[in-house]
């Protein structure tokens, strides 16, 4: 089994000196499969809105792979938004993931990523990334609607879409080809979360509205939360997923590392993709 699809990996700012330490030291590792980009997360309010700033000016200097910054409609004025896309501009990051974000909107805030999208390429030529979901947006009113509000933020100058993860490649596979169908013609990068405590996952996938299939229950059963086996299967069940996509034509994989990027390295070694060595060091 071997692919060399694109790769692109996600963090988010890490919250102690000791959680820092560790994702240099993976950064260092996932920059060997020579990805497209790094993205890093972004707390939409206060400190951790400066801590995720923080991490990304200083990922934009010390990275040999380029940098996303994730950008929150909520909780910024449209001015706010507009000079934080300059301060990233001026600081060399030329990649933006524009998301409406969990947060309040403002009074005088863009309430709808396709305005923003066109907003930031008034700024500059970003590359932009935009969030899609293949089991609809949990408040969208249809999957059409939601393929239809897609269609917008790409048609708006986004380069692609990154999708919510999800657990089965049928999932993915018939969202793309109800996105054709659509009209959407950009590329749709899956979004890939290896399963490292099951438990989490199965909470956080309730909030954020990605389906946990049977068979998962089942793969994870009798084993211990965020154990050595949870990892493993997570590991083996992630390998089966992405191999299916990429035999079904997926040329791109977006994966959510969870600031654990040991799990993500494993299963690009277990795809086969090839380590970057020689540009490495040559400083590609």
């Amino acid at each position: 089994m071997s692919h060399n699809p694109i790769l692109s990996f996600e963090f988010f700012p890490p919250k102690t000196p000791r959680m820092e330490r560790t994702l240099w030291r993976n950064i260092g590792q996932l920059e060997m499969l020579k990805p497209a980009f790094f993205s890093v997360t972004y707390g939409a309010l206060g400190s951790d809105r400066e801590h995720s700033l923080e991490t990304v000016f200083n990922m934009q200097r010390e990275c040999r792979v380029p940098v996303a910054a994730h950008l929150t409609a909520a909780g910024h004025t449209r001015e706010s938004l507009l000079e934080l896309a300059k301060r990233f501009y001026e600081a060399g990051v030329e990649r933006i993931v524009a998301l409406r974000g969990d947060a309040d909107l403002l009074e005088g805030g863009i309430h709808d990523v396709a305005v923003m999208v066109q907003a930031l390429r008034s700024i500059a030529d970003f590359d932009i990334s935009v969030a899609a979901y293949p089991e609809a947006h949990p408040k969208a009113a249809s999957l059409e609607a939601d393929l239809a509000h897609l269609k917008r933020k790409l048609d708006a100058g986004s380069q692609r879409a990154l999708t919510q993860y999800f657990f089965e490649a049928d999932v993915f596979l018939k969202f793309r080809d109800a996105a054709v169908k659509a009209g959407i013609n950009k590329p749709i990068v899956p979004g890939i979360l290896p399963v490292h405590d099951f438990e989490k996952v199965q909470s956080f996938s309730e909030r954020c509205g990605a389906s946990i299939p049977a068979w998962m229950h089942n793969s994870f059963k009798g084993t211990q939360a965020g154990s050595i086996e949870q990892k493993r299967i997570g590991i083996e069940l992630a390998v089966g997923l992405c191999d299916r996509l990429l035999r079904e034509g997926v040329e791109q994989l977006h994966f959510y590392t969870l600031n654990i990027p040991g799990l993500t390295f494993e299963l690009a070694h277990q795809l086969g993709i090839p380590l970057a060595w020689d540009e490495r060091r040559a400083g590609f």
